[in-house]
């Protein structure tokens, strides 16, 4: 009988996970979920019609503000999302809590640009940031990383954007989601999502990994751009 009790119980836990993770990811609940997390207004206006499905190798997924480690996010996440065959997509990472959330003075940290996305497929689209994962100062606090994907009817001219590898930490700063939508005409933010993670030992390895580039490192032109520095 108490097998019978504990095997019920377990099933009943499972089932209330897999509610609980169909409820973060209901298209339903995003306007509340940014707005509650202040995503709105802090980054966008208006929050995206869906969730952007983003899961890393470490087997953890953005649920819509859920807490991950830094060392849960070092690697580069996959994407998923409902597509129009004929369209393009840009994807924005951003960290708009630098250096915390109570003095975010360097808003925005962009962690991961690609432009002119086809499908799903990354690889083959336009590389602008290099991936960095979260990297929370210490004694900072929870930071939101926030992902935005807008969709587009035509392919984007990046050319007077610089290109920014995964080693470089400046012009990372400074910069804003918004006037990078406005720049280019973004104005269907079609999908997005978002975690929340504090320091932890790998933040340190990833600073180190992180310096203060040169121009002559930057691979790309400065005027116009919208990154900071």
């Amino acid at each position: 009988m108490l097998r019978l009790i504990t095997t019920v119980a377990s099933l009943l836990l499972v089932l209330l996970i897999q509610i609980r993770g169909s409820e973060i990811l209901n298209d339903a609940h995003i306007y509340r979920s940014f707005a509650s997390n202040e995503i709105v207004p802090d980054v966008v206006d208006e929050a995206p019609d869906c969730w952007l499905r983003v899961a890393y190798k470490s087997g953890r997924e953005a649920e819509g503000g859920n807490r991950l480690t830094p060392t849960q996010t070092r690697s580069v996440p996959s994407l998923s999302f409902n597509t129009n065959e004929r369209s393009f997509y840009t994807l924005l990472m951003t960290d708009p809590d630098t250096p915390s959330r109570d003095d975010p003075r360097d808003r925005e940290f962009v962690h991961w640009v690609v432009g002119n996305i086809q499908g799903n497929d990354l690889d083959r689209a336009e590389t602008l940031v290099e991936y960095v994962g979260a990297v929370p100062p210490k004694g900072s606090g929870m930071h939101r990383f926030v992902f935005l994907l807008y969709e587009h009817e035509s392919r984007l001219n990046f050319t007077t954007e610089v290109r920014l590898s995964n080693r470089c930490r400046n012009p990372r700063r400074y910069f804003s989601s918004r006037n990078f939508a406005q720049k280019y005409g973004l104005t269907n933010l079609w999908a997005g999502n978002f975690f929340q993670a504090q320091y932890d030992d790998y933040v340190a390895q990833l600073q180190g990994q992180l310096s203060e580039c040169t121009s002559a490192d930057l691979n790309g032109p400065r005027n116009g751009t919208v990154f900071g520095g």
